[in-house]
């Protein structure tokens, strides 16, 4: 078929499913850690990979035509952006959050639309629906976050001073991973993850190997029904918004306004739609999930969030780019 038709962009997003396969395809076979470490020839690759010639070349071709790989002079080299993420061993490796979906709900997404007009029931089980039951689900999940959290935590503790606050709680704190990051650049502060007691006992592995567990402790249960710790005056809530309905995140940000020390202050880290609701498109594809998997999130924008802020009683919530294409960063405080 020609391309002059204009289509090419559509035929591209139709066979999107194919980008996602490649990719996960690398990670699974170490593409790009055997190419960062030296295995740069095709015949290199293909030995390093376990794949033949032919087709470590095919899946090598793919991923310079997607912008993974770049070729010169012969030799392959990762993208920046794979260089840092996706080599095995290092800090920052996302390898286990980019390829953790399973291969069920991978093929899922190939036609939703019967989910969409409810002539097919949404998946009973979800993300975080087997995490929220068993520990060892639990656990692969923290493992999948924990880097990606981490770096986030690192990059809160820079834009935003915890100096002047004792006691956090993190609202749905996950591997407890911004708490860490926290906690260590700021040794004065203390935290406390609230999460299902799943995730809670998992996470406290994670703080234990961090060697903060004498500052960071965990409190089990859901959001909408567990008390919050009293004495908080610094509260964070941190990519979880496409899980809540609006009257659960109402309730929630009231039972933080009202336990929290005057003066105290809420940051919301958060996938809300732009006002003008031109995406972000990764912020969008989260809630359209919420409705895949049977959950009960609904979609909100950055106006609507600070709003339920507002109503809440926390004052001068103010807007800021915290992860560019998906997380929105809104602060505000509990009036003195």
């Amino acid at each position: 078929m020609s391309q002059s038709d204009g289509s090419l962009r559509l035929q591209n997003l139709a066979r999107a499913y194919k980008h996602a396969g490649a990719l996960k395809a690398g990670i699974k076979l170490d593409l790009f850690t055997v190419i960062s470490h030296g295995a740069r020839e095709i015949s290199q690759i293909a030995k390093e990979t376990g794949l033949s010639h032919q087709n470590a070349q095919k899946l090598a071709d793919v991923c310079s035509s997607i912008g993974l790989l770049e070729f010169k002079d012969g030799l392959y080299h990762n993208a920046p952006d794979v260089e840092r993420y996706l080599v095995k061993g290092e800090k920052s490796y996302l390898g286990p959050w980019l390829g953790s979906e399973e291969e069920e709900y991978f093929s899922l997404w190939s036609d939703i639309a019967p989910i969409l007009k409810g002539d097919k029931p949404p998946v009973s089980t979800g993300v975080y629906e087997e995490p929220w039951k068993d520990l060892e689900a639990a656990r692969r999940l923290n493992k999948s976050t924990y880097n990606v959290g981490i770096g986030g935590g690192y990059r809160l503790a820079r834009l935003f001073d915890f100096s002047p606050y004792s006691l956090l709680l993190d609202l749905g704190g996950g591997s407890g991973a911004y708490c860490i990051a926290i906690a260590s650049k700021y040794p004065k502060i203390k935290a406390v993850v609230i999460d299902y007691p799943t995730i809670c006992t998992s996470a406290e592995e994670f703080i234990a190997e961090a060697g903060l567990s004498d500052r960071i402790t965990t409190h089990p249960g859901d959001l909408l029904e567990v008390d919050f710790p009293t004495g908080a005056d610094v509260m964070l809530l941190s990519s979880n918004l496409p899980n809540f309905s609006n009257s659960g995140l109402k309730a929630i940000f009231r039972k933080a306004f009202d336990v929290m020390e005057k003066g105290g202050a809420m940051i919301v880290l958060g996938e809300a739609i732009y006002d003008d609701r031109s995406g972000p498109l990764q912020t969008a594809l989260w809630y359209l999930d919420e409705s895949i998997l049977g959950g009960r999130g609904e979609t909100r924008t950055i106006s609507e969030t600070c709003d339920f802020l507002e109503e809440a009683g926390f004052i001068n919530c103010k807007v800021s780019e915290f992860a560019p294409g998906l997380l929105t960063m809104m602060t505000a405080q509990k009036p003195k």
